[in-house]
């Protein structure tokens, strides 16, 4: 009897392992979304491409249905289901879809369909107004997913239910927010470390041990390929790798850096697509020291990958400036590169670039507004098109149109990170020997972050430059304390919709990531303390704000 049960017992265990072999076999299933064909005015053209975009992101269901890495530009759309199916089988995808947008006066008129491999056939048609259209393209992307792919808790069905149930006013459900006073904000919502009256308790707020090193750049996400997230912080000359565990930063490796170079900035993208994310270190390395006029210097970036916990080179000392942009429509980030100028810093010139060997080739040109650069410029999404927000020289934030129209520039200053460079205001050809010629401090601001956090409208998160002394002294670069603070655009300029509380020291970096690795995204804010007088004696500490409670 004994020997029955474990023969069946085998028997089963091997028609499972058959079972799941299969389902691996099988994959996801693919989805491909063919730029949809466009009527009206030029001006919105480049909605036949926003759209594909926007539902290529949305439609995605990981391990599922994902985005088919085919090139369907020049796909045409198809007339009728029998031109669509025909053209689903010949690209080889499980589900094809496709539309057409048509713009009358400020009304647009969208047609959105989609057809399985199994000739099953979904389609619905709106109209709404301009501003209306990233909503509802959202809406339908989420019952597209049930109905057509079958992902359970999507569809109409699900979509009903929830338009029943009572509805609550939106709001930055929990988090360190102070309520910039906009609509769909509120206060009863909030995490208490954002409002001023919350005392000093630490809910809702993690803070990491001090570091004994002063940081100018923070990252925080899976730089092996792991599945787990770890923090990386940017030191004068060197990289150091921690996990979060036990409440606590534990230390993984530390990667030094020349010490004849400046650390400006780190990122990490994958920039090859191939899984493993790669370092970007924006670096600057003088060529004499500073005496009674300003140097000259070259910059030194560098790429580094953190396969198996350890950094390695791919890319050292490239002469360009390196950053990371995420482009429209994707946003995908993206490798720039940009030469260092002859009268200012930077050059007006930035290109898109790509790995190859050891070294960089450039790609296209990209357009950018005056003064922009690979680390002072970030690209909001705004409805079906996006705004480009870029930090002047004196810190201000200055609003332009995707067709760099100057919209607004604001009042406070931010994102001062206290890396700066010495530049001679001299005029080209004349040379930097002049005692007299007044030497400016070129502050590289830190990295903004764009994300739709307590609605559906993109917000702006960064830090106000807090102090009395930068009001007098312009080539000042210290902070000593900060705050940071979402915009939102109100069609007149950028207005706050949340800040922390005061953070003392120097807010040096900030992410919006899962610190912990607990599947929600915390606030990341990388902080400088000061011992004692002056800057030199500056330590590190991490700050976790918790966005939901």
């Amino acid at each position: 009897m004994t020997r029955k049960r474990l023969f069946i017992a085998l028997i089963a265990a091997a028609a499972m392992l058959l079972m799941a072999g299969t389902a691996l076999a099988q994959g996801a299933k693919s989805f491909a979304v063919l730029p949809f064909k466009y009527t009206g005015p030029q001006k919105y053209s480049y909605f036949g491409k926003a759209f594909q975009a926007s539902l290529e992101n949305d439609l995605e269901w990981i391990g599922h249905v994902e985005s088919a890495t085919k090139n369907v530009d020049a796909v045409p759309v198809p007339g009728n289901q029998g031109d669509a199916l025909n053209q689903l089988r010949s690209l080889g995808v499980d589900y094809l879809v496709y539309g057409d947008i048509a713009i009358l006066n400020k009304d647009a008129h969208i047609n959105l369909s989609v057809i399985g491999a199994s000739g099953k056939y979904w389609s619905t048609k709106g109209k709404m107004g301009i501003d209306e259209i990233t909503g509802w393209l959202e809406e339908q992307s989420g019952i597209i997913q049930g109905d057509a792919f079958n992902r359970p808790g999507y569809g109409s069905a699900e979509k009903e239910k929830k338009d029943k149930a009572p509805t609550q006013t939106a709001g930055p459900t929990a988090s360190s927010f102070i309520v910039g006073g906009n609509d769909g904000y509120q206060s009863a919502t909030l995490n208490p470390q954002f409002k001023y009256e919350g005392g000093t308790e630490s809910v809702g707020r993690w803070r990491s041990q001090t570091l004994r090193y002063a940081s100018y750049s923070m990252v925080v996400a899976d730089g092996d390929a792991d599945g787990k997230n770890e923090v990386f912080i940017l030191q004068t000359s060197a990289i150091s790798a921690y996990r979060f565990r036990g409440g606590k930063l534990e230390h993984l490796d530390t990667f030094d850096l020349p010490k004849n170079l400046m650390s400006i900035r780190l990122e990490i993208a994958d920039i090859n697509r191939d899984g493993m994310p790669e370092f970007v270190v924006g670096a600057y390395q003088y060529d004499s020291q500073y005496s009674d006029s300003a140097p000259e210097g070259t910059p030194r970036s560098s790429i580094l990958s953190f396969e198996g916990g350890k950094f390695r080179y791919t890319v050292k000392k490239y002469p360009k400036f390196l950053g990371v942009l995420r482009l429209p429509p994707s946003y995908l980030p993206i490798l720039c590169a940009q030469n260092k100028g002859q009268r200012h810093l930077f050059a007006p010139v930035i290109h898109e670039a790509f790995i190859k060997g050891d070294s960089i080739e450039l790609g296209q040109r990209l357009q950018a507004p005056p003064f922009g650069n690979v680390y002072n410029m970030i690209y909001m999404p705004k409805e079906l098109g996006y705004q480009i927000i870029v930090l002047s020289n004196k810190h201000k934030l200055v609003t332009y149109s995707q067709a760099f129209e100057r919209l607004n520039e604001s009042e406070e200053s931010y994102n001062s990170s206290g890396v700066a460079i010495a530049m001679q205001n001299t005029m080209v050809g004349l040379g930097n020997s002049n005692r007299d010629t007044y030497i400016e401090m070129y502050n590289i601001p830190f990295r903004m972050i764009t994300a739709p956090l307590t609605s559906k409208r993109y917000e702006l998160l960064l830090n106000k430059d807090l102090s009395a002394v930068a009001q007098l002294v312009s080539n000042y670069h210290y902070y000593s304390q900060g705050e940071i603070h979402s915009l939102v655009w109100d069609e007149v300029g950028l207005n706050l919709a949340w800040k922390t509380r005061r953070i003392k020291g120097q807010v040096s970096d900030i992410a919006l990531a899962d610190l912990n690795n607990d599947g929600k995204k915390q606030l990341c804010v990388l902080v400088n303390t000061f011992v004692g007088l002056g800057y030199s004696n500056r330590k590190t500490m991490v700050l976790a704000y918790d966005l939901n409670l």
